[in-house]
């Protein structure tokens, strides 16, 4: 069982430029396999220290609101509302890794349900209920997480001031803030420590194909399960976090409305996406083995492909204009974000439908 924030050398360095070279090599493909260092560096370089950052910025966030909540001020409400938006990057980053502890664990329900529900939300700050740890551990995941926090400190299309939030509001937001950092703290652990029982998850990863590991039976289905997440993650970001608000002109189903944060959320998504595929965390300065280690040896081709098609969706997702939630019903940026949703749906084909292939089981 190991602790704390993990460091293996890869042997060799993950090249980040992009290949020219559109010639697949027929006869090395054959005998390349995927190689499970790949693994070891996607737990250690990408999923460890982007949950790490994840933890210290959900505490930071817990400390700002303490402060709001002692000397409510609008100074205080931005420190607050800056520190909402600083957790949300690592977090977002974080979803293309969204299987293990995150799912089985409830984890990414308690931290990150959508839309909340206003309704439930507002009969627990009409009450009179004591709010204890325990109360708030009880509450419905749509009356907690990110965006309930984001509702409380934002307001309708971030136009909160600081005479509008209650007694009660603040010592409910006070109260959710230090339970999201609990589960934030939890999260992290879950991969370096083990949480309830369990081991590490970046044991069980990273020994993918040892005989007694019977989540990952052979390094390949690790490697499957790796881009399964991206694919899902990137699947998601174009067809429903795009798709619906989009299908329906309606900006209420944008995912961060209230701070006006949805755009950023979806390229950060795509960027997680990227990370994995590099096998870095530019934040952390971390580097390792990537996806993009094995797929530019089996074909160099679909490599420069897949890193075209990255820069592709970032690219495009840039060009819609900010907010995404008044683009999202405003007709003249109609085609821009088509544009982006069509690019982001093509690398999700790509990744499902021509690499993880190529990791064979």
């Amino acid at each position: 069982m190991l602790v704390g924030l993990l460091s293996f050398t890869s042997g060799c360095n993950n090249s980040l430029s992009e290949s020219t070279n559109s010639t697949p090599r027929s006869q090395s493909a054959s005998k390349t396999t995927f190689n499970q260092q790949i693994l070891r560096d996607f737990a250690d370089k990408v999923v460890i220290p982007t949950n790490h950052l994840f933890a210290v910025k959900a505490k930071e966030l817990s400390l700002a609101v303490d402060a709001l909540v002692k000397n409510p001020n609008q100074k205080t409400l931005q420190n607050a509302q800056n520190a909402w938006v600083a957790a949300r990057s690592p977090w977002e980053q974080s979803e293309c890794f969204g299987f293990g502890p995150v799912k089985t664990l409830g984890y990414d329900g308690s931290l990150d349900t959508w839309p909340v529900n206003e309704t439930d939300l507002k009969k627990v700050l009409d009450s009179q209920d004591p709010i204890t740890r325990e109360y708030i551990e009880k509450r419905q995941d749509t009356e907690k997480g990110f965006h309930v926090i984001e509702y409380l400190l934002f307001g309708e299309g971030k136009n909160r001031q600081v005479n509008q939030l209650k007694k009660r509001e603040l010592a409910y937001l006070q109260a959710l803030a230090e339970d999201f950092s609990r589960v934030a703290s939890l999260l992290a652990d879950s991969w370096t420590k083990g949480v309830e029982g369990k081991p590490a998850y970046r044991e069980i990863i990273a020994t993918s194909g040892n005989s007694s590991n019977t989540i990952y039976p052979t390094i390949q289905t690790g490697g499957q399960e790796i881009v399964a997440g991206m694919v899902d993650s990137l699947s998601e970001v174009s067809n429903s976090k795009i798709g619906k608000a989009f299908a329906k002109k309606d900006s209420k189903l944008a995912e961060s409305r209230f701070s006006l944060n949805t755009l950023t959320d979806l390229k950060h998504n795509v960027e997680g996406a990227q990370n994995v595929y590099l096998g870095h965390f530019l934040a952390e300065k971390t580097a390792g083995m990537g996806l993009t280690n094995y797929i530019s040896e089996v074909n160099p081709s679909l490599d420069y492909k897949v890193k075209q098609e990255f820069q592709l969706a970032l690219k495009a997702l840039n060009q819609i204009p900010q907010p995404f939630e008044k683009s999202v019903v405003d007709p003249q940026s109609a085609n821009t974000i088509k544009a982006a949703q069509e690019a982001v749906n093509n690398l999700s084909d790509t990744l499902d439908k021509e690499v993880k292939p190529l990791i064979k089981s």
